[in-house]
């Protein structure tokens, strides 16, 4: 792991010191291509860059004109004008503009100054990789993984699931490990971190922030006509000197408490015991390496019990490097896989962050506009639940995912949403479709009290819309679900249902109750 990323710093102008002090050079030759989730200088090539180099960052006014969560654009401008800033502090040449999309912003780059060559970190997204291909712009490996996919790629016998993947991660990165064997005996502890929200709400530690500068309340005050969301900048980092500090608040207080409760969720609470390094991870501003040997050293003092810091890195090495993954290994038209045949257009109060008359909803979505982050159950078991009950278009989904969390990017998404959340690629990516009825909300948090629906009722006015469209997606989808090995007993229950003709017959009600629209599709559908 060493290997893979040169000792982090706590200070931005300690990696930087090395340059200082010597004197700039008229005619640049090179320029170096920083996007706004690269924003490191603790991995390649920065050790080797020398002041001859021009770094050129591009504000894209296509992307942030996107009716994005005000707080994610927010996020991602200061954060790249503060990396800029610090640059030209220690006499970096900064190239940073402004320009229609990254094409113009290129193209106006090299007219001024003339570079004999650009490069840059390869990008994350397969999308961007392709235009700056085709710009001419040479791809540098990624620096900011731990995993090589083309050394994935090659191999003759790739992990068949992320289970197998995660446990190649633990032996090839030594994390966790005793010898050849887990620590503790156990590769996961999965059956010790189930256990639902306390009855009285539980006691949480407060998140971390730290407060807005002067010129990113000015930035706020520019964004908020054009974007939807409300200003939660000051919960996230800008800088490297924030996201060093967030890392070692996450694993003092917050992630020796994450383990048993970590699919648990509240309404009064948004954040519980989850660390909120997602945003700070996909800015290029925490390298995961760095994240992997604080909790690991974290664990070794005592500080942190083997089933949260197990269940928070396998977060890390499992499953965030294993999507990143498949994102590269996979072509474009997987993002458009449709297994289900769902085509339901999205909720409007998900588009507008607005009310909904389902407690679950309107909780999560709440949490949605206020932080433009939600933790990782209320994506799966309520949003990505009701939206493939519901029968959401899977690319709708996905596109309103990317735009409306702080974390949210085309390669993050396009596993979560396309494969796990809704099972549009039809189990290339997970073993099951993720669905559950309201029994399962009401057993893990408090979403369903005080709810005007039912989670124990499957028919009427008062049924919980998600035990309905459970049951009904169970029978529906008979055949697109025949060979899911892992639902037979499921499948087999709903299809035995007494009452399963007025099951089907009160779909489309609880259809209309989630997405809040007159007209919806809830045929059966078979695999593409």
């Amino acid at each position: 792991m060493a290997q893979q990323l040169r000792r982090s710093s706590l200070l931005l102008d300690q990696v930087l010191t090395c340059c200082s002090g010597q004197s700039s050079i008229d005619v640049m030759t090179t320029s170096f291509f920083v996007l706004g989730d690269q924003l490191s200088v603790d991995v390649e090539p920065w050790p080797t860059l020398g002041l001859d180099t021009v770094i050129v960052m591009i504000e894209s006014e296509s992307l942030i004109s996107q009716p994005r969560h005000l707080t994610r654009v927010a996020l991602y401008l200061s954060a790249m004008r503060n990396f800029a800033e610090a640059l030209r502090e220690k006499n970096f040449v900064v190239d940073y503009r402004r320009a229609a999309n990254f094409t113009q912003g290129l193209a106006e780059h090299q007219a001024q100054f003339r570079p004999t060559q650009i490069f840059m970190n390869a990008p994350r997204g397969r999308h961007a990789r392709s235009l700056f291909s085709r710009l001419g712009v040479e791809l540098l490996p990624d620096p900011f993984f731990l995993t090589d996919v083309e050394s994935i790629r090659s191999r003759s016998k790739q992990p068949r699931t992320m289970e197998h993947f995660y446990r190649q991660q633990r032996q090839r990165l030594n994390v966790l490990m005793d010898g050849t064997e887990p620590v503790g005996g156990q590769w996961n502890y999965d059956a010790e971190n189930r256990e639902p929200l306390p009855r009285d709400g539980g006691e949480w530690p407060e998140p971390w922030s730290a407060a807005l500068t002067a010129d990113e309340v000015d930035l706020v005050a520019t964004l908020e006509p054009s974007h939807p969301g409300a200003n939660a900048l000051y919960f996230w980092p800008r800088t490297r000197v924030q996201a060093i500090d967030q890392l070692r608040d996450a694993v003092t207080r917050i992630i020796p408490h994450f383990g048993p409760h970590e699919d648990a969720a509240s309404l009064e609470n948004w954040h519980l015991a989850h660390s909120r390094l997602s945003a700070a991870l996909n800015l290029g501003l925490l390298h995961p390496a760095e994240v992997i040997e604080a909790v690991s050293r974290q664990f070794a003092l005592g500080e942190i019990p083997l089933a949260s810091a197990e269940g928070f890195l396998r977060q890390i090495i499992g499953w965030r490097e294993w999507v990143y993954v498949l994102h590269h290994l996979r072509t474009r038209e997987y993002s458009q896989l449709n297994h289900l045949g769902a085509n339901n257009e999205l909720p409007t109060s998900w588009q507008q962050m607005g009310h909904h008359e389902m407690r679950c909803l309107d909780g999560v979505v709440r949490h949605l506009n206020d932080y433009s982050w939600t933790h990782h159950i209320e994506r799966l078991m309520v949003l990505a639940n009701a939206a493939t009950l519901a029968g959401v278009s899977p690319q709708a989904f996905t596109k309103w995912m990317i735009g409306a969390f702080v974390d949210g990017a085309e390669w993050v998404m396009e596993a979560n949403v396309i494969g796990m959340g809704t099972f549009a690629d039809g189990g290339a990516t997970g073993t099951k479709p993720y669905i559950a009825g309201g029994n399962y909300l009401n057993k893990m948090t408090n979403f369903c009290k005080g709810c005007a629906f039912s989670p124990t009722i499957r028919t009427g006015e008062t049924a919980c819309p998600l035990t309905t469209l459970y049951w009904d997606f169970l029978i529906r989808n008979e055949a697109p679900l025949s060979r899911i090995n892992r639902i037979a007993p499921q499948r087999k229950a709903a299809l035995a249902r007494p009452d399963r003709m007025e099951i089907s017959a009160h779909a489309p009600h609880a259809t209309r109750i989630i997405l809040g629209a007159t007209r919806v599709t809830v045929e059966s559908s078979s695999p593409s």
